[in-house]
């Protein structure tokens, strides 16, 4: 019956529920986990029925409020029945940096009470999800945003600056944890020189790890004796083999594999993370070829 239940809910899941599991594919391919997220990020979720102006105008507003909700700790992403491509086209019309993410037959949106009873479709809901995976706001429809930022700001512990709209949150003054600056999230990533990364590599007792995100028969061909193969697109269900989510230097061939790679970590809350500039077109330091070592299958 419970399922039964579940299947016919109208209402939005409640405020304090735990948020059921998510696991869709956001239009640029990479896989959303919700639990991936658990303890780094708190997680906005916009689920949406139609491509209408009023969609259109909501997600501008949060795109507008995003260094706001990145300063809160909250990443959001966009959830709809439409498919990765024509997300992809939804997303560069409206002009967003966030993700818009694919949900077949709205089971998803079934899951938290935000889709259709009969039709496999999205309802217009949002949720914010803590970083104890709880439901810490559920609204129908689409709220104010400043509503939105008040509850990502109760979920870090802090009080929101309404005073100051391009401002980010100020400290409760019980000293609550504190919160990134509003610019910092667009500097979790620095793009280093090989021989720099090297440096960091051979410190003693060095915390970081090379991460080669290219394609077996390129790392085979040549790479870093250093590295730890991982390709790009297996990042996100592979990332848990590092055992951190910090101190890593991605490489790839030129560059543009390693900086989505270092997106994707810092989405799921990482941070000092590092890019080799130019890749291993650039790569000064010690090379190697042929088949990888077990130890690069970390």
């Amino acid at each position: 019956m419970g399922v039964i239940r579940d299947m016919l809910r109208l209402s939005p899941l409640p405020e304090g529920a735990l948020a059921p599991p998510l696991s869709l594919t956001a239009d640029d391919g990479t896989w959303i986990k919700l639990r991936d997220f658990e303890g780094n990020l708190n997680v906005l979720l916009v689920f949406f029925a139609d491509e209408g102006e009023g969609t259109e105008r909501f997600v501008k507003e949060l795109e507008a409020a995003r260094a706001r909700f990145e300063a809160l700790e909250t990443v959001i992403f966009a959830v709809n029945t439409n498919r990765t491509d024509r997300l992809r086209e939804l997303r560069a019309h409206f002009r967003v940096q966030f993700h818009f993410v694919y949900d077949p037959l709205a089971l998803t949106a079934r899951a938290f009470g935000a889709s259709r009873r009969a039709l496999p479709m999205c309802r217009d809901a949002v949720f914010l999800i803590g970083k104890d995976q709880k439901v810490r706001l559920s609204e129908r429809g689409f709220p104010e945003v400043i509503t939105l930022l008040r509850a990502a700001a109760a979920a870090q512990g802090v009080e929101l600056d309404e005073d100051r709209a391009g401002a980010g949150p100020a400290a409760a003054q019980s000293g609550a944890s504190r919160v990134r600056d509003p610019g910092k999230p667009a500097q979790l990533v620095q793009e280093i020189t090989s021989a720099e990364a090297e440096k960091l590599l051979d410190q003693a007792s060095s915390p970081y790890l090379l991460v080669d995100v290219r394609t077996r028969s390129e790392v085979e061909a040549d790479r870093s004796p250093d590295a730890i193969h991982i390709q790009v697109d297996e990042l996100p269900h592979r990332y848990h083999e590092l055992k951190q989510t910090q101190q890593l230097i991605f490489v790839c061939q030129a560059g543009d594999r390693s900086a989505a790679a270092a997106e994707f970590m810092t989405s799921i809350g990482g941070h000092d993370i590092y890019t080799v500039n130019g890749g291993m077109s650039a790569w000064s330091g010690r090379r190697a070829s042929g088949p990888i070592e077990p130890k690069n299958r970390t």
